[in-house]
């Protein structure tokens, strides 16, 4: 798996705008706020970057029943995009994924507490640092959803994250319970995905991935170590290579 993360804030639209698909340029258009054009190209842009270090250099998008992208000419490999406030991931996988990236503020209890398992919201009352638990429970159920590929048609309490910090040389456990559809109870749900989850961006993020396979990245193989933050100046720069590239390719006929 792959799992970058990078910072938008500065990005000029306008010097992006040549690496990004018509329909990306389409979209974006149709935004008001710059902060909006910014995190809807820098995720295209994260996404070909990703893409590219496993050698695909020429994605073609497709949808599917719901509406969610996937690769057409490379169905088996998978792929997620989140972003809040200045920041964009990207997670690729040989299995279905799910990443979820969230700027932390203030708790939201009142939905914690409509909306969550009991279970949740007693280890966000019981945590010392409310805000956190609040904002890693909920990237690590948004990251689950995504993976599932119902995203919120999936509602929230149909299946709860539990998190047993038992196991501290190995970090958390986090496993999924969900409804029983004969008892209405919660049970373990029989296949277990695996999850990470991190705080990243001087600590003012959260971030989680959930997969079928594993999670074990080259260069985050390691306990606890974080997501690779993919600098802006990196990722202008291998999208205009990757840009030139194919434009060599075309202009020889290849």
């Amino acid at each position: 798996m792959l799992l970058y993360y990078t910072d938008v804030s500065k990005l000029d639209i306008n010097q992006a705008h040549h690496a990004v698909s018509l329909e990306r340029l389409e979209k974006t258009a149709r935004y008001i706020h710059q902060k909006d054009k910014k995190l809807s190209i820098g995720a295209e842009l994260l996404l070909k970057y990703s893409l590219n270090q496993i050698g695909i250099s020429n994605p073609v998008f497709d949808h599917d029943q719901y509406g969610k992208p996937f690769l057409g000419n490379h169905p088996l490999v998978h792929f997620n995009l989140s972003h809040s406030e200045d920041y964009v991931a990207c997670a690729v996988s040989d299995s279905p994924v799910g990443v979820d990236i969230e700027h932390i503020q203030d708790a939201e209890l009142d939905i914690a507490r409509h909306y969550f398992f009991g279970s949740e919201y007693k280890h966000i009352q019981n945590s010392p640092r409310q805000e956190r638990a609040f904002f890693q429970f909920w990237v690590l159920k948004e990251s689950y959803m995504k993976m599932t590929g119902l995203g919120f048609r999936m509602a929230l309490d149909e299946f709860s994250i539990d998190i047993n910090n038992s196991s501290r040389d190995k970090g958390a456990r986090i496993r999924v319970k969900t409804r029983n559809e004969n008892t209405g109870g919660l049970e373990l749900a029989d296949k277990q995905p695996e999850f990470g989850v991190w705080s990243v961006a001087g600590d003012e993020y959260m971030l989680a991935v959930c997969s079928e396979g594993k999670i074990n990245q080259e260069a985050n193989s390691k306990p606890n170590s974080k997501p690779n933050l993919i600098s802006l100046d990196d990722l202008l720069r291998e999208t205009e290579r990757e840009t030139m590239e194919i434009k060599s390719q075309h202009q020889r006929g290849i």
